[in-house]
């Protein structure tokens, strides 16, 4: 039925409409959330941590291009502690400071378990698993980073560039798993939260203004410590 045999109201929008509308959506940078029912990175680890607003929280889009999770914090800064949540509320993961080293992090799943820990080491960051093994390195290489595993092999992508929306700029961080390569030594929320860590290690925790803005709000780009 396309429209109620009581009142007449159109209850299917028209296809072309819808797809025309869905293109303008995409067209201005925009982005679609993941239907209900699929679960969260099916498709794999691979996706892109970003801002929707300008100083809005912080938010994962899958390899389809589909909102797959959020991120929140105290106050949406990419400042432990930050938990990961599905579109429902649920904690897919939550990012924590690693007591136990310095510029250290470490990924826990919502149960409380262990998932990875990801510690800053000069310009790079060692990558262990829930078990505290070593099982790759994220090493800076021809303008961005690969993530090679102790043995030595490539195992993904991972890359950053600035993005200015609405006066503001803030580092965007992207993982590509290797096409045809071996499976990442992580599990699939770990190796999503490595993206986070590395924004969290590496990036900006704040976006900042481009250019002069008012004096209130002159502290929005402090680092955090791990600087």
């Amino acid at each position: 039925m396309q429209s109620c045999p009581v009142c007449l109201a159109e209850l299917r929008p028209d296809p072309v409409v819808a797809a025309d509308a869905l293109g303008a959506i995409l067209a201005l940078g925009g982005h679609l959330y993941r239907p209900e029912g699929v679960p969260p990175f099916a498709d794999g680890p691979s996706c892109t941590l970003l801002r929707l607003s300008a100083r809005g929280n912080l938010v994962f889009i899958g390899a389809n291009g589909l909102v797959e999770a959020s991120v929140s914090g105290s106050d949406g800064r990419a400042v432990p502690p930050l938990t990961c949540r599905d579109h429902d509320g649920t904690v897919l993961f939550r990012l924590v400071s690693y007591e136990a080293a310095e510029r250290a992090v470490v990924a826990v799943a919502a149960d409380g378990a262990a998932l990875a820990t990801f510690l800053r080491v000069g310009a790079g960051i060692d990558v262990r698993d829930e078990t505290s093994a070593p099982v790759a390195t994220l090493a800076r290489a021809r303008g961005r980073y690969d993530l090679v595993e102790t043995g030595g092999r490539k195992l993904a992508g991972l890359g950053s560039a600035d993005a200015e929306l609405e006066g503001w700029v803030d580092d965007q961080w992207w993982l590509q798993s290797t096409p045809g390569g071996r499976p990442l030594p992580l599990r699939p929320f770990a190796a999503v939260a490595l993206v986070l860590a590395v924004k969290v290690l590496l990036g900006r925790p704040w976006p900042e203004r481009v250019g002069p803005g008012p004096a209130e709000e002159a502290d929005d780009s402090r680092p955090w410590p791990f600087g």
